[in-house]
């Protein structure tokens, strides 16, 4: 356990020592455009998601005991998160499924709280090309056209407007516009669990 502490803690160090001494000196003339900023946030999202991809590699390969895992075998670790995706691993289920499912095994329907866990998650889903969307944490069961993660919590990103109106919300493919969308809980399909590390 002291292990991988230290090990979280060596490489959130370095993280930080990598992200300061390359940090753009501060342009005082205001002539750093917005584009260029934009730029260099996704560098730095795609810099952070590669840290943390290494992270789960060396909890995964240097620990010999199972308390030393930052996640469980089969999940990916994400922004201080445990990420499961069931493409491939289990067989597809309906929104209600997949909630219940994920509530028994102490987990639940990912609900994406911002824009870097969403390509978090769109590039999860760029690795398997066979499904066209995942069904994540958020409805509109309680209330019709309000949709949150069932807890009270709305959501912080739109419908799409070709949503059915009906149902639960699934995440399409990056290449379908990488949206989120309403479909019918009873759809069959993959879908993503969270929870803490």
């Amino acid at each position: 356990m002291a292990t991988s502490i230290l090990v979280i803690g060596l490489l959130m160090g370095l993280v930080l020592f990598v992200t300061w001494t390359r940090a753009p000196e501060v342009d005082q003339t205001a002539n750093t455009s917005g584009h260029e900023l934009m730029e260099r946030l996704q560098q730095c999202q795609r810099e952070c998601q590669e840290v943390n991809l290494m992270l789960h590699t060396v909890t995964q390969d240097q620990c010999v005991h199972p308390m030393c895992s930052v996640c469980p075998d089969g999940w990916l670790w994400w922004g201080g998160h445990c990420y499961f995706f069931s493409v491939g691993q289990q067989d597809d289920r309906s929104w209600i499924e997949s909630s219940d499912f994920c509530l028994q095994l102490n987990s639940s329907l990912a609900v994406i709280r911002d824009p870097a866990e969403m390509e978090f998650i769109q590039g999860v889903m760029r690795r398997f090309p066979l499904f066209p969307f995942l069904w994540v944490g958020l409805t509109d069961a309680q209330q019709e056209g309000l949709w949150g993660d069932g807890g009270g919590r709305p959501a912080i990103h739109a419908i799409n407007p070709d949503s059915d109106g009906n149902g639960s919300k699934g995440l399409r493919r990056p290449a379908g516009g990488g949206s989120l969308f309403a479909s019918s809980c009873e759809a069959y399909g993959p879908w993503a669990w969270k929870r803490g590390s």
